[in-house]
């Protein structure tokens, strides 16, 4: 049978199983949802929808006594049945941004270090943020500060704030005056552009002038080549509440399944390539069971929505937890945040 066969009753005997399992974790038997429908439907007739539900792959019965509980097909179906609420009425624990009038003095990662935590105890899910790596950012400023013989510090502030330390090998002869006039003309030349596009311009600088750069150029592309590696790419991600996820049933009684998941997303670059993809959508993304590629992740949902950090770049903001989730509620939680999270850079932008 096709979802397109799904007709009146059996659509709201489906959403009436699966909103009942989400809050109950229970199996859903043909009385309670006898109870629920506002049509008058005995208990066999029910029994009798929610087989051919089952048929359809829609349900499935753990044990042949019990209820029935929703597949990743029933949960998609249930999912898709849904309308975002209205962003007003859910509101997650975050500060306003016109109560903020200082917000200039917080970086990037400030920002999104608290949207990700009060998004992960508001859903009681775990928390996701994830912003374009260093090299998609718009350089600032740039200070070495020799440390040591041989060592600098080089400390990198992009136009949102966000800030990077890093310690570099240097030549040993070079002085704190000689570093601080590399500093100074990074800063003059490549103010404003990407470190994608400087790193670009700095090779086309070395092959157009190989012969004819001086000492200065040559010193300051070597310290940038060293401070800044293809690496850092990659884009940053911020996790919160992972423990969440021992508070539920499914997950609290299978020690094995959550060992895996826990090992899992300690592999960052495995949920950095996971909301990679959902930037590609340009809004709201849910990724349910089954349709996870990783195998560890497949007894979760993903609700993922983008946020604008520059006409440029976005980022990704995110709540990842068990299937059974109040889907409802999450994608509100997701949405709203998302956008509360571009309304407060958009503020930054302007006080900058």
């Amino acid at each position: 049978m096709k979802t397109t066969e799904l007709d009146g009753r059996r659509r709201n005997i489906l959403c009436q199983v699966v909103g009942s399992y989400i809050e109950t974790a229970e199996p859903v038997g043909s009385r309670s949802i006898a109870k629920m429908l506002q049509e008058s439907l005995s208990p066999a007739t029910i029994r009798n929808v929610m087989s051919d539900l089952e048929d359809m792959g829609y349900l499935e019965q753990p044990h042949p006594s019990s209820g029935r509980v929703p597949t990743d097909k029933g949960y998609r179906f249930f999912v898709d049945q849904l309308k975002l609420p209205d962003p007003v009425k859910v509101t997650p624990l975050i500060l306003n941004p016109s109560e903020k009038p200082s917000y200039s003095k917080e970086t990037l990662e400030e920002v999104l270090e608290n949207a990700c935590s009060q998004l992960s105890q508001t859903s009681h899910q775990t928390g996701l943020a994830m912003f374009p790596g260093f090299s998609r950012m718009l350089f600032k400023h740039i200070q070495f500060t020799r440390v040591s013989k041989g060592e600098a510090l080089a400390t990198f502030v992009s136009e949102l704030g966000v800030l990077q330390n890093k310690i570099i090998p240097i030549d040993e002869n070079i002085t704190q005056d000689g570093l601080t006039s590399i500093s100074n003309y990074l800063n003059r030349e490549f103010s404003g552009r990407s470190i994608q596009a400087i790193r670009k311009e700095i090779i086309t600088r070395i092959q157009s002038e190989r012969e004819h750069y001086d000492r200065l150029m040559n010193k300051a592309m070597e310290l940038w080549s060293k401070t800044f590696s293809e690496e850092d790419e990659d884009a940053e991600l911020i996790v919160d509440g992972i423990l969440n996820f021992f508070d539920h049933p499914e997950f609290a009684a299978d020690l094995k399944k959550i060992k895996a998941l826990l090992q899992t997303l300690e592999e960052k670059s495995k949920l950095v390539k996971l909301l990679d993809l959902c930037l590609e959508s340009d809004g709201m993304t849910i990724i349910i069971g089954q349709e996870h590629s990783e195998e560890a992740m497949r007894g979760c949902s993903l609700i993922a929505q983008t946020y604008q950090i520059d006409p440029s770049n976005k980022g990704t903001m995110a709540v990842f937890g068990p299937k059974r989730m109040d889907y409802q509620k999450m994608i509100g939680l997701v949405n709203v945040t998302a956008k509360t999270v571009t309304e407060m850079i958009s503020i930054k932008n302007r006080e900058l």
